[in-house]
């Protein structure tokens, strides 16, 4: 009996142009074939061959090197990701392929063992170093064909080419003929720019069933599956023939082309950065050290968001912030720092722009003669512990000019228009400095990218995956601090944020941007716009939501943030408005109410007969000042000068859902001192009645040094049980607090939201620089203890209102100005986020 009628096991090993789809499709076909078989397959998107090798035991699906050794595979799939030219020069993509093929013919030495030739970008951009990227897609399908052969001749292994890409160049051919029924063009094909649709794959299923078999797959049926996976999907009888021929075309016409050298990428010069001159970089020398290896979070080991009615505000965007959230580092980066003589920095952003040394979208176009250099920073002051952070990172630019990267970054690589580093997390951050700008030419559009994402960014993705898997289940997303609202000073259109900015840290993040997280996420945006914008940019802003977010999404919007708020300028600007309209004193929160009012019926004009469906629009008060909302809610002034209540025009009261029980105020602070000396003091002496000594001694103490101060601390939490007074604590909130803006709501028709929420327990005043006390809230903020705490005021906030309990924030670094972070980082998971995660028990 031959190998195709025993054929038991297929497994493919790659990236997203593989997927959780494509296997089914193959399995389906060879059962239809009568060669039945199991194809699984081992996934991690925009990973390199390499990088799946390394880290099989972490990817989705199933693990290729366990199932290798099982001996049970006959068929071994590979693909290496995109860009490949990059990954032929720094991922050693033969060495993959021939580990891979050592691995499976230890296993079992019949195995056959194939690549499969994918694609790039059908709008990729033109990237330095790789002179394929500048060709249309037909045509680069074409010239990238021995760059595949010569992967597969270098590895030494017997490996043979599933000629996907070529088979997508006939179809190309027959589409633009006219020749494929139904079809006008590849879009159909795709559902992006580079990955497949349903009839994308079932075509490369095609191709796939060619290789393996031999055989024509002609005369199969147009469905492959048990069922159509949507209507897009189904596949019309004729369309199906041309598409089988079209493979079988593919596979049996194709012939493997003689490598020779010239067909390899060449290989990029390289000089470490410490030797970098200030001027273009070109000289060889040898290549550093090898790459660390990337991290990797597992999702799955981490506790999901199912809470159905969970919000989260942001951290805002900055080159500290444990989030992450781009797959492009370089937008998260500081501003630029212009450095004087002898020191670093003197110039910021707004001098360098004044001294006409920025450009377009803010990249440097020159050096002026007072300063020496103009810098930036990212990846500062990332926790150690900080997973999915450490690895090797790329960095692609245009134009010339000497380029430095110091501070964190190791086994530092400078070549012409491209650059490599590596990375751990720790104090201090990656210093990119420009020495020297070509007047000409100068360096631009800097793009710095973790190694095993580069594909995900190439074809056109956004956001990190690690930080979207850790959100994703959320309802809404306030976007506050990604607006950068408080103290804005954006005021007009023209001004705004745009995705080509070098930044995103600057003036906050694009319109743009927050539509795409939103659909991303299938979350909606809670928007507060700038206290100072213009009504035109209002209206834009309106109008990019009404336009861009998904079916379903529901635009939020608030004006600015705690106008209330004298810490921040938007206070006292409208003081000075309420003023100058109105005269006298303490008009703040009326002036805030007219514009916010403003505001509201600017979006709701724009969303139309949809409002109703589509907005929500948002008026918001200071939670424990009782009474303050007959300012806000009714406005006299504004009623008195022919206005309408503001509360006619808003559809929801917006509160906080704090508790700290003020544990850092200075009425309070000694207290918690006098908890931590006992709590410590108790776990020296239980350590000393467990016999323990030395380091044993030191490390119990560590670990329980905070136990009794814990106890101590959460009835004072909940009540104020220790001081008697209950100010700002669990049960002052459920008891007094929110009743009384509950009822503010319900009074004026609104539903009762909440804008930020959760512990609030940091220090104030001089016990910001305390420590000890610093070291005790971090503590206690992550404890079972906190947690608990959290359940109680969700029960407390469900029972009240069916709005989302909305915590500030989802990721930051805990540390002296708060422990704000419902997670400190991708990698964490403690007893606070899993209540919020989960959803309290009693809801």
């Amino acid at each position: 009996m031959g190998f195709l009628a025993l054929l038991t096991d297929v497994l493919f090993v790659g990236h997203s142009l593989i997927g959780p789809d494509l296997p089914p499709l193959v399995e389906g076909g060879l059962r239809l074939m009568e060669r039945p078989a199991s194809v699984s397959a081992q996934i991690i998107n925009g990973a390199p061959l390499r990088f799946n090798l390394q880290n099989s035991a972490n990817a989705e699906g199933v693990d290729a090197r366990a199932e290798l050794a099982k001996g049970q595979t006959e068929v071994l799939i590979l693909t290496e990701a995109i860009p490949l030219a990059e990954h032929l020069r720094w991922n050693d993509t033969p060495g993959a392929i021939a580990a891979f093929a050592e691995l499976a013919k230890a296993g079992n030495p019949e195995v056959r063992v194939f690549v499969y030739e994918t694609w790039h970008s059908r709008n990729g951009a033109v990237v330095e170093g790789d002179p394929n990227s500048a060709l249309p897609w037909r045509e680069r399908l074409t010239a990238d064909l021995p760059l595949w052969e010569g992967a597969l001749r270098e590895s030494g292994a017997e490996v043979a080419l599933v000629p996907a890409g070529q088979a997508m160049a006939r179809l190309s051919d027959a589409v633009a003929a006219g020749t494929v029924p139904g079809v006008a063009s590849m879009d159909d094909f795709f559902s992006d720019d580079i990955h497949l649709s349903d009839k994308g794959r079932y075509f490369v299923a095609l191709v796939h069933l060619a290789a393996i078999t031999g055989t024509s797959p002609e005369g199969l049926p147009a469905q492959m599956t048990r069922a159509w996976r949507s209507r897009e999907a189904v596949i019309a009888d004729d369309l199906a023939a041309v598409l089988q021929r079209l493979a079988w075309e593919a596979v049996s016409g194709y012939s493997p082309a003689a490598v020779t050298a010239e067909t390899e990428p060449a290989p990029v010069q390289v000089q470490t950065a410490a030797d970098a001159p200030e001027a273009e970089v070109v000289a060889p020398v040898p290549a550093p050290a090898p790459p660390i290896a990337q991290t990797v979070i597992d999702p799955t080991a981490l506790t999901p968001i199912t809470n159905p009615n969970l919000a989260l505000g942001l951290h805002g965007i900055t080159d500290w912030s444990v989030q992450q959230p781009f797959l492009d580092v370089m937008k998260t980066a500081r501003e630029w720092t212009g450095h004087l003589p002898g020191q670093y920095g003197g110039w910021d952003h707004d001098r360098l722009a004044a001294a006409g040394a920025l450009g377009l979208n803010g990249w440097p176009v020159a050096i002026p003669p007072e300063i020496t250099g103009i810098s930036t920073l990212v990846l500062v002051d990332l926790p150690a512990d900080a997973g999915g952070v450490a690895g090797r990172y790329l960095v692609h630019f245009a134009g010339k000019g000497g380029l430095r990267i110091e501070g964190r970054a190791q086994n530092v690589v400078i070549g012409d228009g491209m650059a490599q580093f590596d990375f751990t997390p720790g104090e201090g951050g990656v210093v990119l400095t420009l020495d020297s700008i070509d007047a000409v030419d100068p360096i631009r559009d800097i793009v710095i990218v973790r190694e095993d994402r580069a594909a995900l960014l190439a074809g056109g993705a956004v956001f990190n995956p690690d930080w979207l898997s850790r959100l994703r289940g959320v309802k809404t997303i306030r976007l506050m601090d990604w607006m950068r609202t408080n103290d804005s000073k954006l005021a007009q259109l023209e001004d705004r944020p745009q995705p080509e900015d070098y930044t995103w840290t600057r003036i906050g993040a694009p319109i743009e941007v927050m539509v795409a997280l939103a659909n991303a996420l299938d979350a909606n945006p809670w928007f507060t716009m700038p206290h100072l914008a213009s009504d035109a940019l209002v209206r834009f802003y309106a109008e990019a939501a009404r336009d861009g977010l998904e079916p379903g999404l529901v635009a939020h919007v608030e004006f600015s943030n705690e106008v209330w708020n004298w810490q921040f300028d938007q206070a006292a600007w409208a003081e000075e408005q309420g003023r100058a309209r109105w005269g006298g004193d303490s008009k703040w929160v009326q002036y805030y109410a007219q514009r916010a009012g403003e505001v509201a019926t600017i979006w709701a004009d724009v969303y139309g007969d949809e409002a109703e469906t589509r907005l929500v629009r948002i008026l918001a008060t200071q939670t424990g000042w009782l009474g303050l909302e007959d300012q806000i809610l009714t406005a006299p002034d504004v009623i008195a000068e022919g206005g309408v209540a503001p509360a006619t025009l808003f559809d929801a009261w917006a509160i906080t859902g704090y508790f700290s029980a003020l544990l850092g105020s200075d009425e309070k602070a000694a207290m918690v001192r006098d908890w931590i000396t006992e709590s410590e003091a108790a776990a020296r002496a239980v350590a000393q009645a467990q016999g323990l000594q030395g380091a044993e001694a030191e490390a119990f103490v560590t670990a329980h040094r905070f136990d009794l101060a814990v106890a101590r601390a959460v009835p004072e939490l909940e009540s104020g049980a220790v001081t008697g007074k209950p100010e700002d604590s669990v049960d002052d909130y459920l008891t007094r607090t929110l009743p009384h803006q509950a009822q503010a709501a319900a009074a004026h028709g609104l539903r009762l939201m909440m804008y930020e929420g959760g512990s609030h327990v940091v220090g104030h005043g001089a016990q910001v620089d305390d420590d000890l006390l610093t070291a005790f809230f971090v503590h206690l903020s992550y404890t079972p203890e906190m947690a608990q705490l959290y359940d109680r005021v969700l029960q407390g906030w469900a029972a009240v209102t069916p709005e989302p309990f909305n915590a500030f924030v989802d990721l930051a670094s805990p540390g002296k100005w708060g422990s704000w972070g419902a997670l400190r980082h991708l990698g964490d998971d403690n007893p606070r986020w899993q209540v919020l995660a989960k959803g309290c028990l009693g809801c």
